[in-house]
């Protein structure tokens, strides 16, 4: 599986999980505050607009923020139609709506029926907006009209105010998983992903009160973290908490053990004034605790050992996924191991085509030069990027002329790629048969020296 990045597919990725909309000075210091802290605990990446921030590029970098958001929350207020900077945002959102985003409206001590009829407060903004002779009133009116009639939240019906905003959480959490399983996998070309998540599933059983450690192993470049990251996005709703630590190795080898169990901890229980894994109250606090844990890149079972010792036990219930080069790294801790294979051939051309033409299909006259290509990363997602990547927007001489070189002077990118991998064996007799298998050469045989 493997994630394509070409310039058609990345403009489209969202950054924000959640875009929240409100009037500062209605709910800023309450609610809003309470609910952003609520979504941050549970890692939900929320964009908190401020009218109080408002300025020139401020207003294009609201509007890429909305666009780039797969929720967008509005909380109407008391006094939220008496701010045009709030009004024009409404507008903006139901733009976005109509392209995929999902609206959840809050009603904070006030009823859908007052924003949707524009009564009481609102019919008084109103007055003053059509006497200043705004251009945008109807507008207005009509986007309050359309979001006051989807299903929300309201205030005056959850009490108290903190299980309402737990409500709420919940059900964000919910609908980013729902989100990710639709879509995702297919807006990110999340490609081959759907049998090693079905695979993985099954291996985590999230119903199971066991802590499971599970362990994915392959080559470099083979797609282990973007598989472990798809898990990540499409499970951690299930968790209390959760932490996805990336590259491992190259953090313990740069900044050691204690740098990266206070990450750690800190991105578990979002306390800087309690990092240290060896006290009884962390110990503790870890064991009430149902955890995800992911854990990219570790090469030596020393940096599991250290970073999660063996008496570091977590909550009824919690996962921690290790992505490994080397199955033999985890045979002592790990629950189950799942190897990450190779793409098919079909998967593999569909990954080379999204990066060499920015779409699932040949251009004219490139069918059998796309093809050729694609066999030689033999199914590695990193190699099919990086030689996708190379002849995207090139013309048939060019990629030729590129194919013709790699049968004889390998480019050097992709004899990087599998370098990663090489390098990472120690058996030299393992690495000989890598070099066999992994070579990118049609009928080759001296040629494992170019590699090296």
């Amino acid at each position: 599986m493997a994630s394509a990045s070409s310039s058609s597919s990345s403009s489209s990725r969202e950054k924000y999980d959640v875009f929240l909309s409100f009037r500062g000075e209605d709910t800023r210091d309450g609610f809003t505050g309470y609910l952003y802290h609520a979504l941050d605990l549970k890692h939900i990446v929320t964009f908190k607009d401020d009218e109080n921030l408002e300025s020139g590029h401020r207003i294009s970098e609201i509007m890429e923020a909305i666009k780039e958001s797969k929720i967008c929350i509005i909380v109407f207020s008391k006094d939220f139609a008496s701010s045009t900077w709030c009004l024009d945002e409404v507008v903006r959102i139901l733009e976005c709506k109509r392209n995929g985003s999902a609206v959840v409206p809050i009603f904070y001590g006030i009823e859908p029926s007052v924003v949707r009829k524009q009564q009481e407060g609102y019919a008084e903004a109103f007055a003053k907006h059509e006497q200043d002779g705004r251009e945008m009133v109807q507008q207005w009116r009509d986007a309050l009209k359309e979001v006051a009639g989807i299903s929300g939240y309201e205030s005056n019906k959850i009490r108290p105010e903190y299980r309402f905003i737990e409500k709420i959480v919940e059900d964000v959490l919910l609908k980013l998983s729902k989100y990710v399983s639709a879509n995702d996998h297919f807006k990110g070309h999340l490609i081959g992903i759907e049998k090693p998540t079905k695979e993985i599933e099954g291996l985590l059983c999230i119903g199971s009160m066991n802590v499971r450690i599970i362990g994915l192993y392959g080559m470099g470049g083979i797609g282990k973290t973007t598989l472990a990251r798809a898990i990540f996005q499409t499970f951690y709703c299930h968790f209390e908490s959760c932490c996805f630590l990336n590259d491992v190795r190259e953090e313990f080898e740069r900044h050691g053990i204690n740098h990266l169990r206070e990450k750690l901890l800190f991105e578990l229980f979002k306390d800087k004034t309690s990092l240290n894994m060896e006290s009884t109250a962390i110990q503790d606090r870890c064991r009430r605790t149902k955890v995800l844990i992911v854990l990219d890149d570790l090469d030596a079972i020393l940096q599991l050992n250290r970073l999660l010792p063996k008496g570091c036990t977590f909550g009824d219930g919690s996962r921690i996924i290790v992505t490994t080069r080397d199955a033999q790294v985890l045979k002592s801790r790990a629950d189950e191991l799942y190897e990450v294979k190779r793409l098919n051939d079909s998967d593999a051309l569909t990954l080379f085509r999204l990066h060499a033409f920015g779409q699932n299909s040949d251009l004219p006259g490139y069918e059998a030069l796309s093809k050729s290509a694609a066999d030689y990363a033999h199914g590695n997602p990193l190699a099919l990027e990086v030689l996708g990547c190379s002849l995207y927007s090139k013309s048939i001489k060019v990629w030729e002329s590129a194919l013709d070189k790699l049968k004889t002077d390998p480019d050097r990118t992709i004899q990087k790629v599998l370098k990663i991998s090489y390098d990472g064996l120690d058996d030299e007799a393992i690495q000989g048969i890598f070099l066999d298998i992994a070579c990118f050469f049609d009928g080759e045989v001296d040629t494992k020296n170019d590699i090296i």
